[in-house]
C-alpha cells in the first residue's frame, strides 16, 4: 500500500500529540505537523518520531494552510477553543474544510465536542463556548457530502489528564486528598489523550466505515466517588469529594480570570466582543453539562459497546488510568493557556 501523506492542525498540542505518535507507529502514515514554532520542545519531541515532518505556519492563516495542505492526502484538525472564541472558530472550522477539499484531500477529521445547546433543548444554562463553536463546525459538515472529500468528526470532553491540573485534588493538612467541583451528583465523561490517538488511527485505518462517523470518545462516565475510589485503590491514601459552587471553584482553581473573555487576544476579536464569553460565564456553564450526564444516562453520552468492540485495548475507567500513569495527585502540565496565549 502506498504511503500517505497526513496534515496534523493542532499536532502539536494535547491532543494532537498521540495522534502523531499513534500514526507514526504505522509505515503507511507519512506525518506533516503543522506548527507556529518549529522550535519548541514540543515540535523537536514530535521530530524525533518516525514519519514525521514539521511545516511552519499559521492555521488562521490562508496562505499558510494552503502550503500546509499541498500533497496531503488525509488530515486532522483541531483548532483552539481557547484562542479563537466562538466566532472566529466557526469559520475558520469551515474554512479549513474548504481548503482541503480545494486541495485535494481524500479523507477529512474535525475533533469535535458535543452539541450542548441542541442536547439540552436550547437551554441558555448550557452554552458553553468552545463546544458551540465546535459543534456547529460539525452540523455544518453533516450537509456535505462524502464526495470529493470523505469526512469523519471525533468528539471528546474532558481529558482525564486535567486531573493532573486543571481538576487535580487539593491535600489538606490531615492529609486527605479533596477532590473540589460543582459537579454536584454528576458525571464527567472523561477522554484518555492515548486513546484519542487510537480513535483517529482507527478512522484512517476504515475510511468506507468512518464516511460521515462521529466517533465519540469516552473512558468512562466518573462521578466524584468514582474518582475517590479510584485514587484510594490506587494510592492508599484517603480521599473525599466535596460538592462546591461554580463561583468558588472558578474563584480558587479555574482556568483564569472569571471575565477574561475567550478568544479576545485573536486578531479581530475584541475584548467586548458580544459573541465571546467570559472564563466565568463559560465555565460555569461547562458544569452544568456534567451535572446532568450522571451514569450514561443524561446530556452527555457514549457508546461504550462501540469502544468496546473497535477499540478493546482503550482505557476504561479512571481507575485503570490512575494506575496506569502512576497517578498520586501531585501537579504535572499538560494543556496550554486557556486565555488562548
Amino acid at each position: 500500500m502506498a504511503q500517505q501523506n497526513v496534515l496534523l492542525v493542532g499536532g502539536a498540542g494535547a491532543q494532537g500529540v498521540p495522534i502523531v505518535q499513534a500514526l507514526s507507529s504505522d509505515s503507511k502514515y507519512s506525518i506533516r505537523v503543522l506548527t507556529r514554532n518549529p522550535d519548541s520542545e514540543t515540535a523537536k519531541a514530535l521530530l524525533k518520531l518516525p514519519n514525521v515532518s514539521l511545516i511552519q505556519g499559521d492555521a488562521s492563516t490562508e496562505a499558510d494552510l494552503r502550503n500546509a495542505f499541498k500533497d496531503i492526502d488525509l488530515a486532522f484538525v483541531n483548532t483552539n477553543s481557547s484562542a479563537l472564541g466562538i466566532r472566529s472558530e466557526i469559520f475558520w472550522g469551515t474554512r479549513i474544510f474548504e481548503i482541503a477539499v480545494q486541495s485535494g484531500v481524500k479523507h477529512y477529521v474535525w475533533s469535535a465536542l458535543e452539541d450542548a445547546m441542541l442536547l439540552s433543548g436550547y437551554d441558555e444554562a448550557c452554552r458553553v463556548g468552545h463546544y458551540e463553536g465546535k459543534s456547529r463546525v460539525t452540523n455544518w459538515m453533516k450537509s456535505r457530502p462524502q464526495e470529493p472529500m470523505k469526512w469523519s468528526v471525533i468528539t471528546t470532553g474532558p481529558y482525564v489528564e486535567m486531573l493532573h491540573e486543571l481538576l487535580r485534588p487539593e491535600r489538606e493538612e490531615d492529609g486527605t486528598w479533596v477532590f473540589k467541583y460543582p459537579l454536584k451528583d454528576g458525571a464527567v465523561p472523561f477522554v484518555h489523550l492515548e486513546d484519542v490517538g487510537k480513535g483517529v488511527k482507527w478512522l484512517f485505518d476504515h475510511p468506507e466505515e468512518a464516511a460521515g462517523f462521529n466517533l465519540k470518545m469516552s473512558v468512562e462516565h466518573a462521578s466524584g466517588e468514582t474518582l475517590v475510589k479510584a485514587f484510594e485503590t490506587i494510592t492508599g491514601q484517603p480521599a473525599r469529594y466535596e460538592s462546591i459552587s461554580t463561583e468558588d471553584w472558578i474563584a480558587t482553581g479555574g482556568p483564569g480570570p472569571k471575565d477574561h473573555r475567550i478568544g479576545s487576544f485573536h486578531p479581530g476579536n475584541t475584548a467586548d466582543d458580544p459573541t465571546a464569553l467570559t472564563i466565568g460565564e463559560n465555565f460555569g456553564n461547562w458544569w452544568h453539562l456534567y451535572q446532568r450526564s450522571a451514569g450514561n444516562k443524561g446530556l452527555l453520552r457514549a457508546d461504550y459497546e462501540w469502544l468496546d468492540k473497535n477499540l478493546p485495548d482503550r482505557v476504561t475507567s479512571v481507575e485503570e488510568w490512575m494506575r496506569k500513569v502512576g497517578y498520586t495527585g501531585e501537579r504535572r502540565n499538560v494543556l496550554k493557556n486557556y486565555n488562548g496565549r
